[in-house]
């Protein structure tokens, strides 16, 4: 039995179909997940305090506020509590640190969100904006102090009185 030029072009078709799903599947499985900075610049102790409130570890995000906020979180539990409603957790968001400066004992940092929306079956777009992260060096460590993006801090914590 012999296959028609049509049958062997509708099997190549179908042959190439399956090998772009498989590339897509591997591609998509080997992307690392990002990991916590190991540096201890103003700009990796904002990355990893996204990254921590990305993945819902607020102790991790807990650890990298100052003590000296006049509303600081008693812990990670409160801090959680009032930041739930913010949807810090949304995995359709990046961030990107795109620039870092000191001044003594201060840093700012700012940093890119970009959010990406799904717009039926194959649309999509994406929607940016930056915001500054303001540090203070802190018994030899950067903390966050201020930061002027709503969904990833409570403007109450730079209160008199917190949160309450």
């Amino acid at each position: 039995m012999r296959l028609q030029s049509s049958d062997r072009f509708l099997l190549a078709i179908v042959g190439g179909s399956i090998l772009l799903i498989l590339v897509a599947v591997v591609i998509v499985l080997s992307r690392a997940e990002p990991t916590y900075r190991s540096g201890t610049e103003p700009g990796d102790v904002v990355f990893n305090y996204l990254l921590a409130l990305q993945r819902g570890d607020y102790e991790q995000a807990h650890s990298l506020l100052s003590p000296t906020l006049p509303g600081y979180p008693r812990d990670a539990r409160v801090m959680r509590s009032q930041l739930r409603s913010l949807a810090v957790t949304q995995e359709e968001i990046s961030y990107a640190v795109i620039d870092s400066r000191q001044n003594g004992d201060r840093a700012t940092v700012t940093v890119q969100a970009t959010t990406f929306f799904r717009t039926g079956l194959f649309g999509s777009s994406t929607s940016s904006y930056t915001f500054t992260v303001e540090l203070l060096q802190h018994e030899g460590s950067w903390k966050l102090i201020a930061n002027d993006d709503g969904r990833t801090w409570q403007w109450c914590w730079g209160q008199e009185g917190g949160c309450s």
